[in-house]
C-alpha cells in the first residue's frame, strides 16, 4: 500500500473560506469514473480541461471544464497490460495541454499521453524497469543496479518545469531523483540521475520542487529524514549544493517561492513548517520554522506555492482541510482556511478561473468545485 500521502501543484488566487462546493462530482454516480482515491489534477493551458488520477481506480480521467464552471467527466483510462497505471499519484501537463505525464507507484512507471479535444487521450510512451510488485516493495534489497534503469522504482512526485522542459521524478524505492528531458514530441529521455549513495538525504525520496528558472532543485527524502538543494552545472547538470540545517522527522513535501528566495518543507510527523531564504552566498538559511502548537494543523503532508509567489497552500488529509500562509519577508501568516462539511482528505487542487478552484478529496472519492473569495 502506497503512503497516504501525495505531492501536488497549484496556481492562482486566494483560497475561499466556503464550506459548500458549488459542483462536485462523486465516483460511480450517475456515469462519473476515476475518481476512487483521487490523488492529484493537472489542468490544460486553457483551463478548458482537468486531468485527475486515480490511485484505486488505477486510472487517468479527463473532465471537461464547462463555461458554467462545473464540470463533466469525458474520459478514463484504466490500468492494464498495456496501461501502467496501477497506483497513480502524479499527473503533470505541459504548457500546452497536449502531453500528460502520469508516475505510478505500484507499476513503477511514467507513461506518457498525448492529449486532443478531438480525440481524447492517447498512450504515447511508457518507460519501466517492469519488475514484478513483489520484487519492488517486499525485496527491494534484492534488486540489483542494472535492473533500476530509470530510477522510478516506487516513484512518487512527478514535477515538471516549462523553462527548461524537463521532468523530476523522486522515488521512494530508487532512493533518487530522475531528471528527464522532453524532446520535440514530447517524449521524456532520461538525462541524470542523482541516487542516495551519494547523498544519503535522498534515502526515500518523496517530494521534489524546481524553481521557476531550473537552476536550482530540491528534494525531501522521508528514510533520509533532509532536505537536499542541488544545483545546475553549466554543463546542464545538477550538482549537490546544501542540505537544509533542520532536524526532521520526515520531510514530505517541498516548494521553492518568490522566485527561489524561499524554500519551504513541511514535516509530515511534526508538521513543522519550515521557512529557509537565500543569503547573500547564495545558500538557503533557515529563517522561521512554524510548529503544529502555532498553526494548529495535524499531520501536514503537502505545501504548493499559488501563482503569485507570496501565498502557499498546506495540505492536511488527517484534518481534512486545505491552508494558505502570506509569505511577507520572512515571516508566514496563515490567512484563510477550506474545510468543507462532508468532504475528507484534499488531496490536490488547481484555480481555474479567477473566481473557483477545483480540488480532489481521496476518501469521499470526489472531485469539487469552489467558488473563491473576491478579494
Amino acid at each position: 500500500m502506497f503512503l497516504s500521502i501525495t505531492i501536488w501543484g497549484a496556481n492562482g488566487n486566494n483560497l475561499s473560506n466556503a464550506k459548500t462546493p458549488s459542483f462536485t462530482l462523486t465516483d460511480d454516480v450517475q456515469g462519473v469514473d476515476g475518481l476512487d482515491n483521487p490523488r492529484d489534477i493537472a489542468l490544460s493551458q486553457d483551463k478548458k480541461w482537468a486531468f485527475v488520477v486515480s490511485a484505486d481506480d488505477n486510472s487517468l480521467s479527463v473532465f471537461k471544464v464547462n463555461r458554467d464552471l462545473s464540470l463533466s467527466h469525458w474520459q478514463t483510462i484504466k490500468s492494464s497490460n498495456k496501461t501502467k497505471l496501477e497506483g497513480a499519484l502524479s499527473v503533470v501537463s505541459d504548457q500546452r495541454g497536449q502531453n500528460i505525464y502520469v508516475l505510478s507507484y505500484y507499476h513503477s512507471a511514467l507513461l506518457h499521453f498525448s492529449f486532443s479535444e478531438n480525440s481524447g487521450l492517447a498512450l504515447q510512451h511508457t518507460l519501466s524497469d517492469n519488475l514484478p510488485f513483489a520484487h519492488v516493495f517486499k525485496q527491494p534489497e534484492t534488486i540489483k543496479p542494472e535492473q533500476d534503469t530509470f530510477g522510478i522504482l516506487g516513484g512518487y512526485e512527478l514535477a515538471i518545469n516549462h523553462n527548461t522542459n524537463q521532468l523530476f521524478i523522486a522515488a521512494t524505492v530508487s532512493h533518487s531523483v530522475s531528471v528527464f528531458n522532453l524532446n520535440q514530441d514530447g517524449k521524456p529521455i532520461l538525462s541524470q540521475r542523482i541516487h542516495a549513495n551519494k547523498d544519503a538525504a535522498l534515502s526515500g525520496a518523496v517530494s521534489i520542487a524546481t524553481d521557476n528558472t531550473g537552476q536550482f532543485l530540491a528534494v525531501a527524502g522521508m528514510n533520509g529524514k533532509a532536505v537536499s538543494m542541488y544545483k545546475r552545472s553549466t554543463a546542464g547538470k545538477f550538482h549537490y549544493y546544501q542540505t537544509l540545517k533542520h532536524k526532521f522527522d520526515m520531510p514530505i513535501s517541498v516548494t521553492f517561492a518568490d522566485n527561489g528566495q524561499y524554500l519551504i518543507a513541511v514535516d509530515a510527523i511534526t508538521s513543522d513548517i519550515v521557512l529557509a531564504q537565500k543569503n547573500h552566498e547564495q545558500s538557503f538559511e533557515i529563517v522561521k520554522v512554524v510548529s503544529e502548537a502555532k498553526h494548529g494543523i495535524n499531520g501536514l503532508n503537502k505545501i504548493t506555492l499559488s501563482r503569485s509567489e507570496n501565498t502557499v497552500l498546506t495540505f492536511s488529509e488527517q484534518s481534512h482541510r486545505i491552508d494558505e500562509f502570506q509569505l511577507n519577508g520572512a515571516s508566514l501568516k496563515h490567512s484563510k482556511s477550506l474545510t468543507p462539511s462532508g468532504l475528507k482528505s484534499a488531496t490536490a487542487l488547481e484555480f481555474v478561473s479567477s473566481t473557483h478552484a477545483i480540488s480532489t478529496w481521496a476518501k469521499s472519492d470526489a472531485i469539487a468545485v469552489f467558488k473563491l473569495d473576491a478579494n
